[in-house]
């Protein structure tokens, strides 16, 4: 009997102690978990008004800057996680950084320098060398200007392509002409005067170009006759006479507003005649075909109505007749053309 009742009393004893042990484990464990369960309530709701306040200032700035708002990710985690990724989107200087900058110019291109190594498609490096060139046309200083050229002044456009040229003029001969008729065995020496002549001349212009044919008289008398052996000169008079037909090649310049210039030389052939009368009764008299050659200098105004006043020298050199020497005249001619 004691037996038994010691049997039961154990039994209920650790049947006591496993309710009690039970019990106080319920007891205790359950209010630490429910604890537990509200901190992490509290936390999560701290976090999400957190993340609304980041939220409302990104919509903010996104208004502000004209930007898309900052886009907030959260991944589903422990409360550990969580907090570390907050603490990493939530970063400053990673929503600073991720702000959009002031709009940048791209620089502008630069020429390339006389050396450059540029690159092809496969990558083979390729030096830009400036090519070395003889030519006057080509080559020049870097950075010099470029010359402008000369406008070049066309006569023919300016003037016309034809002209007519009529002249007067006076005929300066050397002061004496040598004379081989006198029978002396030497020349005399016959005194010439200043005389006249006049003529006509008609041209055409290729661009600057002129070539004419051209008329002329010359006239110039006589004087006295100085005749070796004999110590004073005899009195005597006659005249010298050329009538001339030639050509002419020159080269005419435009200068100012109405004015050229021009520079001219030919040749052509003549009918001479000199003639001497001496008082003391001879007489002598030479007529032939000859050859002549001038060159003229001509500077000349254009006065209105196409005409032109011009003022020319001319020498003019004729070959000899007979007994009479040649002879080279300086003409001063004046004249008024016309331009067509």
């Amino acid at each position: 009997m004691n037996r038994l009742f010691t049997f039961f009393s154990i039994t209920n004893l650790r049947l006591f102690l496993a309710v009690v042990f039970l019990n106080g484990g319920c007891f205790f464990s359950i209010p630490g978990l429910n604890g537990q369960s509200t901190n992490d309530q509290r936390r999560e709701t701290y976090y999400q008004n957190l993340e609304a306040r980041a939220r409302s200032l990104s919509q903010k700035l996104a208004e502000i800057s004209g930007t898309e708002p900052i886009p907030f990710e959260r991944k589903q985690g422990s409360v550990l996680s969580s907090m570390e990724q907050d603490l990493q989107s939530s970063n400053p200087q990673t929503a600073f950084d991720s702000l959009p900058g002031p709009p940048v110019e791209a620089p502008p291109l630069q020429p390339v320098g006389e050396k450059e190594t540029l690159y092809r498609a496969d990558g083979t490096p390729v030096v830009l060398q400036v090519a070395p060139t003889t030519s006057p046309a080509i080559a020049s200083a870097p950075g010099a200007a470029p010359k402008k050229r000369a406008i070049r002044r066309n006569m023919e456009k300016e003037r016309g392509s034809y002209f007519i040229h009529p002249f007067i003029g006076v005929a300066v001969p050397p002061s004496t002409q040598s004379f081989k008729g006198s029978g002396s065995g030497s020349d005399a020496s016959i005194e010439t005067k200043i005389g006249h002549s006049l003529g006509l001349s008609f041209g055409r212009r290729w661009d600057n170009l002129e070539g004419e044919l051209h008329l002329g008289y010359v006239n110039s008398d006589y004087g006295d006759i100085t005749i070796p052996g004999i110590p004073l000169p005899a009195p005597a008079d006659g005249q010298l006479e050329i009538f001339q037909i030639g050509t002419r090649l020159g080269y005419g310049i435009p200068f100012g507003e109405k004015g050229w210039f021009r520079v001219a030389g030919g040749f052509g052939f003549a009918s001479r005649r000199d003639v001497i009368n001496i008082l003391s009764g001879d007489s002598y008299l030479s007529s032939e075909t000859v050859f002549t050659y001038d060159l003229l200098l001509g500077l000349g105004y254009e006065v209105g109505l196409g005409l032109d006043g011009f003022l020319a020298y001319r020498l003019l050199g004729v070959s000899e007749n007979g007994n009479f020497d040649s002879v080279a005249m300086h003409l001063f001619q004046l004249g008024l053309g016309a331009n067509f």
